[in-house]
């Protein structure tokens, strides 16, 4: 395996809508052998109702989706506490989001619509992609 890509909620809905962009990003990740994670929450977060059913489904069959357990969520609570100023309920998805990027097989990315808060979470160990 060759790392892993961690999907935001603006890159699962797009997934979720078939935008082509997004698709082609992840044809690419499952020729190179790269991980596709999404949080759980970020399935809540994603506006399921913009999508087709079985759209939703199928995409949801080609990435792997990882449970908030107990740790992510201290860890997304530390993520909060040190996040260059980031805290509050704005910001819990993004730090749940984080704290499973970071937990990640190395390389990590994250496709994010908000690539300026989700670098302040990760700092340096994960790379940040605007979607």
């Amino acid at each position: 395996m060759s790392g892993t890509w961690v999907l935001d909620s603006e890159a699962l809905s797009l997934y979720f809508r078939d935008d082509r962009e997004i698709v082609t990003l992840l044809k690419v990740a499952a020729k190179r052998d790269v991980r596709v994670v999404v949080s759980a929450v970020t399935l809540v977060e994603a506006d399921p109702n913009g999508a087709h059913k079985a759209r939703m489904s199928w995409a949801l069959s080609r990435v792997v989706v990882e449970p908030v357990t107990k740790e992510i969520a201290t860890h997304a609570v530390e993520l909060l506490r040190g996040g260059g100023g980031l805290a509050g309920h704005e910001y819990a998805i993004d730090a749940m989001v984080a704290a499973t990027a970071l937990r990640a097989a190395r390389p990590v990315s994250v496709l994010t619509s908000d690539p300026e808060d989700m670098a302040l979470l990760c700092g340096e160990d994960v790379t940040v992609v605007k979607v």
